[in-house]
């Protein structure tokens, strides 16, 4: 950005004093000739961006000037998040930040922000907010000055030290002149001066902020990994719905082995946990994990996990021909079995006890527990009459199962 390269005019120095004088924003603005740049960037080459960027996050900005008043900083720091992402929750850079307020995961985890195989709450814009309040915070206590504190959140706070202490000096503007800053920091503070400016009068330079009206929700406890396509038939709404009112997912489904609150549209709670409580067995999906291997392509995949390669791809937002790198983590549901159609059984004659006995053979994706509940017995019991010690078991081999309990 070509920040400072050309003296901002009179007209616009005297539009901002006014502005500045009218709004009183909560954070100290200084009107130099970088941050009247940037306002005139904004209104130039930046315009159509900026004005959708500042439409995008009206639905954000009251809950963000709520946290940062709870967390006691200023509120109008809520625009760093305009700069970050333009409020979008899907923002990704190169330097691996995400999310609204593009945390790099380290740097998330540190303040709380839940990041691994199931869910990146970076982009969970109320946790992020949160977590991005506290940073600040941080920070400020750390230089005692708010665009110091900017500079730390854009660069780090060990380059900023680094460069305060090379140059001798506790004063961001001064330093900005130096080489002891990456020109990406040294235009970051004096933007997001400009869109504080602009963002709190946006009517006095010409901005049409059309606010979109937001998406109301309701949480509902999940448990387990349930196929969000199932939530979204359960809510009656289209999948991305869910998906929008759920960036923080990385799959098309919520954890497995927790629960997860998960958002649905308002006046739909009720009916989802209903719904997903009352699932029969062909509704219910579980998921495993598989890192591709060297070779390995989703046909293949599929056959091995009992599925389909159009199911994989789905569930992984992949295209069904894509060539899959060694590496490669995937989500592969297994569908459940219904009951009544277990896959080559044989039935024996009745036992001593009244029970069945049926000799199973192990199908991809099973487990002694959807077993045992296919059959009405226990897990302990297919132990004991397997002589198994654990709960381990292997696709292919086949198990005696005494059906039912006993009528002793």
């Amino acid at each position: 950005m070509p920040v400072g390269e050309t003296p901002a005019s009179a007209e616009t120095l005297a539009q901002a004093v006014a502005a500045v004088a009218a709004e009183s924003p909560d954070l100290p603005i200084t009107l130099n000739e970088a941050v009247l740049s940037c306002i005139d960037l904004y209104q130039g080459r930046l315009r159509d961006w900026f004005e959708e960027a500042l439409s995008r996050g009206q639905p954000y900005l009251p809950h963000i000037r709520e946290v940062f008043a709870e967390e006691g900083i200023p509120q109008d720091l809520a625009y760093v998040a305009l700069v970050e992402s333009a409020f979008k929750t899907t923002a990704y850079s190169r330097a691996k930040a995400k999310g609204v307020w593009q945390f790099i995961s380290a740097t998330g985890k540190r303040y709380g922000l839940a990041v691994d195989w199931w869910v990146d709450e970076r982009s969970d814009p109320e946790k992020a907010t949160r977590a991005a309040a506290r940073y600040l915070k941080e920070l400020y206590g750390l230089f005692g000055d708010w665009n110091l504190a900017l500079a730390g959140y854009n660069a780090g706070e060990g380059k900023v030290l680094r460069a305060m202490r090379r140059y001798k000096t506790d004063d961001f503007w001064a330093l900005r002149e130096t080489r002891g800053l990456r020109r990406e920091t040294k235009n970051y503070v004096p933007l997001i001066h400009a869109a504080i400016v602009l963002a709190k009068a946006p009517e006095r330079y010409g901005f049409t902020v059309t606010a979109e009206e937001p998406g109301g929700f309701e949480r509902v406890p999940i448990e387990g990994a349930i196929d969000l396509r199932v939530i979204a038939e359960c809510a009656g709404e289209p999948v991305e719905e869910v998906r929008a009112l759920n960036p923080e997912l990385r799959r098309l489904a919520t954890p497995a082995g927790r629960t997860f609150s998960l958002r649905v549209p308002v006046g739909r709670g009720q009916a989802v946990a209903e719904c997903v409580a009352s699932l029969p067995l062909e509704k219910r999906v579980t998921f495993r994990k598989h890192v591709v291997r060297r070779g390995q392509t989703l046909s293949g995949i599929a056959r091995a996990n009992g599925t389909s390669a159009r199911d994989i791809a789905e569930a992984n937002n992949l295209k069904s021909a894509v060539r899959l790198r060694p590496g490669t983590e995937l989500i592969i549901p297994i569908p459940a079995r219904p009951r009544g159609a277990p896959a080559r059984q044989a039935k024996a004659d009745s036992t001593p006890d009244g029970r069945a006995r049926v000799r199973y053979r192990i199908q991809p994706g099973d487990t002694l527990l959807s077993i045992a509940a296919q059959y009405g017995t226990t897990v302990r019991d297919i132990q004991a009459s397997n002589h198994l010690r654990g709960s381990r078991i292997a696709a292919g081999d086949v198990l005696t199962i005494h059906t039912g309990t006993s009528q002793d």
